[in-house]
């Protein structure tokens, strides 16, 4: 989601909060897809038939995939989340968190924001925004 639609509808704390869950349940998919990867060296060891034994090679690459995509996603989210809530401090009055949108991004990276409890603007700057 994006950063100024995400504060616009949720609020900033919100968002951030859904943004690290969404990052940890990718860190779940990896757990669970490394589950899947060793089970699947497991069936590539065995000796089976031919064909049996490309299906588990397949199996085997699918998990490796998807644990290596789901490992960067979560990476990604983490750093993204992290980043954009070390600017969410106002600089005038030091309140984290409790800002307001007033204009959405322009180059889809910036957006400004002002600080409920003292009125101060900032930008926050989104340098890993979801291509």
């Amino acid at each position: 989601m994006r950063l100024d639609d995400g504060i616009r509808k949720h609020g900033f704390q919100r968002w951030y909060a859904r943004e690290l869950t969404q990052a940890h349940l990718h860190l779940l998919l990896v757990l669970l897809s490394a589950i899947g990867l060793l089970a699947a060296v497991e069936l590539v060891a065995r000796p089976d038939p031919g064909w049996n034994r490309l299906g588990n090679f397949a199996l085997l690459i699918v998990c490796f995939g998807v644990s290596l995509w789901s490992l960067r996603r979560y990476f990604f989210l983490m750093m993204r989340a992290e980043g954009i809530a070390e600017q969410a401090v106002c600089p005038s009055c030091r309140t984290y968190g409790r800002l307001r949108l007033l204009e959405p991004a322009r180059q889809r990276q910036t957006v400004e924001v002002s600080c409920k409890r003292c009125a101060n603007r900032w930008q926050i700057c989104d340098l890993g925004a979801d291509p």
